[in-house]
């Protein structure tokens, strides 16, 4: 999962790898439940301009680099601080 600034928004893909998304509130919670699948419908962020699509691009390229197996199953593999 990602979380995006730019879109205030949490990414993942499904198990049949689509990408999906959901609001992040302001605490930093996310609405799992009020998920929705990313398609080029209109009036969508994502392609309103060439930056957000590049940053969409980027998230779906991410993930795909770290695919978790399903929402809730992500593993922190390091700790930063």
């Amino acid at each position: 999962m990602i979380l995006s600034l730019q879109f205030k928004k949490a990414f993942w893909l499904t198990e049949k790898d689509e990408m999906v998304s959901c609001p992040v509130l302001e605490d930093g919670t996310i609405q799992d439940w009020n998920w929705e699948y990313i398609s080029g419908e209109e009036g969508k962020p994502y392609f309103e301009n060439d930056y957000n699509f590049r940053c969409l691009v980027r998230i779906h390229n991410a993930l795909k680099e770290n695919k978790q197996e399903g929402l809730y199953e992500v593993k922190i593999k390091e700790t930063v601080a």
